[in-house]
């Protein structure tokens, strides 16, 4: 009698998990998906962990000291985000405390810059926030690329840009973008793609009203020609990419972000918004 019920009982339960058991060609459906850059621009703090705890998910910024950031973008499930930001550290009684509790709202296809920007330290000003920033950059015409600001620089004030071809050359009296204030985020602007070989099209920055001295002049990444195996790297020799140069300020002396060299002054950091097509022939 128990052998009997035993034996039944085993073929119901191999029956249901055969029941339950999928395809070998089964495919989980991938959610509706946005496109996310990130970018830490805090200059007075150590390393962070920046990441979505309300899913699982690869896409994160993690280890990212000062001027960190993810230059091409990242998939992430569409929806609301809630997104903490914590101090790096190998002790759970540091890395566990969020320093940052916010969440993002994700519309599916649309891409996104997201910046963690501003002072730790307590008293300074602006304070450190995360604000999320649309990007919809369109197609640049034929042989051109194109390029966005976008102020993260806290500290450093209300600045003119330029976009210049040589570091020597002379700057407009009209700025591209003039008076431009901490957060503010410019249109994107068209420029026939660089060929020149000695230089590249750069990021040229001083403060509002003036033309020197110069904050910072930057060159754009000048990208990689693609071919039948390997596709285009983007960069501003290449038609069809598109770049958003976030400014971001020198790091505070004295403190856990980097120290000296290129972090005493103030900078950019590239994100690429757009890339040129594949050139790897389709199968």
């Amino acid at each position: 009698m128990n052998s009997f019920r035993f034996s039944v009982f085993g073929v119901l339960v191999v029956g249901v998990a055969a029941g339950c058991k999928k395809d070998a060609t089964f495919q989980e459906p991938i959610p509706p998906q946005a496109a996310l850059h990130w970018v830490n621009a805090v200059p007075d703090t150590g390393v962070l962990d920046i990441r979505p705890i309300d899913i699982i998910t690869n896409a994160a910024l993690m280890d990212a000291p000062f001027r960190g950031a993810h230059q091409f973008y990242q998939g992430i499930d569409a929806g609301t985000r809630r997104i903490r930001a914590f101090l790096s550290s190998g002790d759970p009684a540091i890395t566990g405390v969020p320093i940052l509790d916010t969440t993002v709202s994700l519309t599916a296809d649309n891409s996104y810059s997201l910046i963690y920007a501003g002072f730790a330290r307590t008293g300074s000003n602006p304070g450190r926030a995360m604000w999320l920033v649309p990007d919809a950059p369109t197609a640049p015409g034929a042989n051109q690329v194109g390029i966005r600001i976008l102020h993260a620089g806290a500290g450093i004030g209300n600045v003119d840009i330029n976009v210049t071809r040589r570091a020597a050359d002379t700057l407009p009296d009209a700025p591209l973008v003039g008076n431009a204030a901490y957060k503010s985020v410019s249109n994107y602007f068209a420029f026939v793609r660089d060929t020149i070989t000695a230089d590249s099209l750069r990021v040229v920055v001083t403060a509002a009203g003036t033309k020197t001295p110069v904050l910072f002049s930057l060159r754009l990444p000048p990208g990689t020609v693609g071919d039948s195996t390997v596709n285009p790297i983007p960069g501003v020799r290449l038609a069809g990419s598109v770049f958003t140069a976030v400014i971001v300020p020198a790091s505070v002396v004295g403190s856990g972000a980097p120290q000296g060299g290129a972090f005493a002054a103030p900078s950019a950091v590239f994100l690429n918004d757009r890339r040129p097509p594949n050139t790897i022939p389709a199968p």
